[in-house]
């Protein structure tokens, strides 16, 4: 008799801890994959409250869909005149397909920081110094289109970079290029040089 009491107790302590596992609440702005068996098979979870089979459907990637910040560390590169420069971005980017971000690259925040890096890189290099000044827009539009193409088999979208800071690495040898006068010369509001 206490045998069978402890195992309808057990059978019974089991079905309703995987009835409590098979309910999962997505939150407003966020999206979740699927699996079945370790497979994906298209099924993604919207906000709200949704059951699964247990033991079967689990959920293998929960990421919010909202913009999100990705800031960069500083980054050194080399203008089109040879001047060594340090500039500081900070880039917003959000999910589009989350089924791609999560499947097609292994490493998504490393992907990302690699790819921005080399876009940041060539970019400056087509520039002069002097244009960095007057130029942020322009930069930071022309990084948008580009890293967009790049991250569009991802799954992701950047919506943004912004070119925060950069200062000059070895202001002598700037200088010593005859280029120093310039700068002094060149004021904007929302530009500043750190020396």
């Amino acid at each position: 008799m206490y045998t069978q009491l402890i195992a309808l107790l057990a059978f019974a302590t089991l079905g309703l801890s995987s009835l409590v596992s098979s309910v999962k609440i997505v939150r407003q702005g966020d999206q979740a994959l699927v699996e079945f068996l370790g497979k994906y098979e298209g099924k993604k979870l919207d906000a709200g409250l949704t059951f699964l089979t247990p033991f079967i459907e689990y959920i293998a990637c929960k990421k919010t869909l909202k913009e999100q910040i990705f800031e960069m560390p500083p980054s050194q590169c080399t203008t089109s005149d040879r001047v060594s420069i340090t500039v500081d971005f900070v880039v917003y980017w959000k999910f589009l397909d989350l089924e791609k971000a999560y499947y097609k690259v292994q490493d998504l925040k490393a992907a990302m920081l690699n790819l921005l890096l080399i876009s940041i890189r060539s970019q400056m290099a087509t520039m002069e110094v002097d244009e960095i000044f007057t130029a942020r827009v322009k930069i930071n539009e022309a990084l948008v289109q580009e890293l967009d193409v790049a991250t569009e088999p991802w799954g992701i979208k950047i919506t943004r970079a912004e070119l925060r800071d950069f200062s000059i690495d070895n202001q002598i040898n700037y200088e010593a290029l005859g280029k120093g006068s310039k700068i002094k010369k060149i004021s904007t509001k929302d530009t500043k040089l750190v020396l």
